[in-house]
């Protein structure tokens, strides 16, 4: 008797946990989120983002780390109003199945497809978190092989299909 209330006692903190506090929507790397401002995102990277080109919206990091793992390059893709919308991890072929993995292990089973076309070939994954649209590919054009993930806010939630 004492063990089910307190069962259920934990349980109504942790709901009001969740109520008082509630969680902001993760872009892929904790501390980010969609809408984020380009400031806080900068400090978030330790001053690593950098505008490269004309392109104002777009946003460069290079040489970063995604827990462990080197990260050549972090593209980022700002909205209008100069908030987060999008997000690229370029990351080295080697790495390729352990984040494969990691993203199996957290999202379960991916849709996968292939484009083959004559001057490349495209594999895809693709999963949607109902938070997040999340796109890996790897690329081989001739005998040059790249593998990154994309991020963006889901437009369609799974449960309303």
């Amino acid at each position: 008797m004492i063990r089910t209330v307190r069962s259920a006692l934990f349980a109504c903190v942790l709901v009001a946990c969740f109520v008082i506090y509630p969680s902001i929507a993760i872009a892929c790397v904790e501390g980010l989120a969609w809408g984020m401002p380009q400031a806080e995102i900068n400090n978030h990277l330790n001053g690593a983002i950098r505008q490269e080109g004309i392109n104002h919206q777009r946003l460069i990091a290079r040489n970063i780390h995604l827990d462990q793992l080197p990260v050549p390059q972090l593209t980022l893709d700002m909205n209008e109003q100069g908030g987060l919308q999008s997000l690229a991890y370029e990351f080295s072929m080697d790495d390729m199945t352990e984040v494969l993995a990691g993203l199996s292990a957290r999202h379960g089973k991916p849709i996968s497809t292939s484009i083959k076309e004559n001057n490349y070939e495209d594999q895809l994954w693709v999963w949607n978190t109902g938070e997040d649209l999340i796109t890996a590919v790897k690329r081989t054009s001739g005998d040059a092989q790249k593998f990154l993930i994309a991020y963006r806010p889901s437009r369609l939630k799974p449960e309303t299909l």
